[in-house]
């Protein structure tokens, strides 16, 4: 899939269910940048992507993680999966899933921990997969895990999080639409 195909199916994404795909283009390369911000993800073993839609911060690992890092990438979109697949699947591990299964899905691996978190997935999530997702990220958090998510509208996402202490990354306005960047841990 070329950038224009991937930019036509997010918008298409975006047309269909703009609260599940919740921006109408993908997110820009300063962007995926800032995302990983302060984190060495040089030196991680275990990493999850929630939600990458056409993967801009999955290519952010995909050139930094070491080759033995495993990485798993969780999207519920089956739109966005071969094209995952086909770009990041000869090192990463691309499941079509739910992010409420994030315990389960780990726990089948076996991993001993979970580095970082990367999470691209909106906050109007329905409420049962919310209430799983932010149990099992509470959970991780508590051990150690860094969480690192965006949203397009802090004033709202701030209630969600409610339960964690997190601190904002960056801003940034040179996103369409401008993007706040947050971390847990």
């Amino acid at each position: 899939m070329s950038g224009m195909q991937t930019t036509g199916t997010f918008i298409w994404n975006f047309l269909r269910n703009p609260k599940r795909n919740a921006s109408l283009i993908p997110s820009s390369r300063r962007a995926s940048k800032a995302m990983f911000q302060g984190i060495k993800i040089e030196k991680m073993s275990y990493i999850v992507e929630l939600g990458p839609g056409t993967g801009c911060f999955t290519q952010e690992l995909y050139a930094n993680v070491s080759r033995d890092c495993k990485v798993l990438i969780i999207e519920l979109n089956t739109a966005y999966i071969q094209f995952l697949r086909d770009k990041y699947g000869d090192r990463f591990e691309i499941i079509q899933g739910s992010a409420a299964d994030l315990d389960a899905l780990i726990e089948e691996r076996d991993w001993p921990r979970v580095d970082l978190i990367v999470s691209g997935l909106p906050f109007t999530l329905p409420s049962e997969v919310m209430q799983a997702v932010m149990k099992s990220l509470q959970k991780r958090t508590e051990s150690g895990t860094i969480y690192r998510w965006f949203t397009y509208f802090p004033w709202i996402m701030e209630r969600y999080y409610a339960r964690f202490t997190i601190r904002q990354v960056q801003s940034v306005f040179l996103n369409f639409p401008p993007m706040w960047i947050y971390t847990v841990n």
